[in-house]
């Protein structure tokens, strides 16, 4: 019966191999994400911090939304939103009913240079995907979902 259960040595075999793996997966990213950092147009950061006004029903989103779908504190929307509006990417409009309710909405450039980086995402997720075999791309989805979410388990 132990023939079916893994040795402690094939375990810290195969913990190893996956301790080296995230390594060189983390190292890539790292790179990849400098690399996108010199592209044109939005940064990452800014990206995901407009990202949701592309969908939102009025085009308009508070910046506790923004950070919340950013995952940024407030403090940090509100400086990175300071800077789009300055950059002329994003707009503020006060409510008429609350002047304390602001909103935030992308101008036509900020649209232009969200649906930009889009697809420049989408591109790179294509090719990602077509790396990959027929048996990795079934599985690849779910695996990087439980990772995500050990990650965000972490202390």
């Amino acid at each position: 019966m132990s023939a079916t259960l893994p040795s402690a040595s094939a375990d810290h075999a195969a913990a190893e191999a996956f301790s080296d793996a995230m390594d060189g997966f983390a190292r890539a990213w790292h790179r990849a994400r400098m690399r996108l950092r010199d592209d044109d147009g939005l940064s990452i950061a800014q990206f995901h911090l407009l990202r949701p006004l592309l969908d939102a029903p009025d085009g308009a989103l508070g910046v506790g939304e923004l950070a919340h779908t950013a995952g940024v504190s407030a403090p940090t929307a509100t400086r990175m939103v300071d800077g789009l509006v300055r950059d002329g990417l994003c707009a503020r409009t006060r409510g008429a009913e609350d002047r304390r309710c602001v909103k935030v909405s992308l101008t036509a450039a900020g649209r232009t240079a969200a649906d930009e980086r889009l697809a420049r995402n989408e591109e790179r997720r294509r090719q990602l995907f077509a790396a990959l075999t027929p048996e990795e791309r079934r599985d690849a989805a779910p695996l990087l979902t439980r990772l995500a979410a050990a990650i965000e388990e972490l202390a």
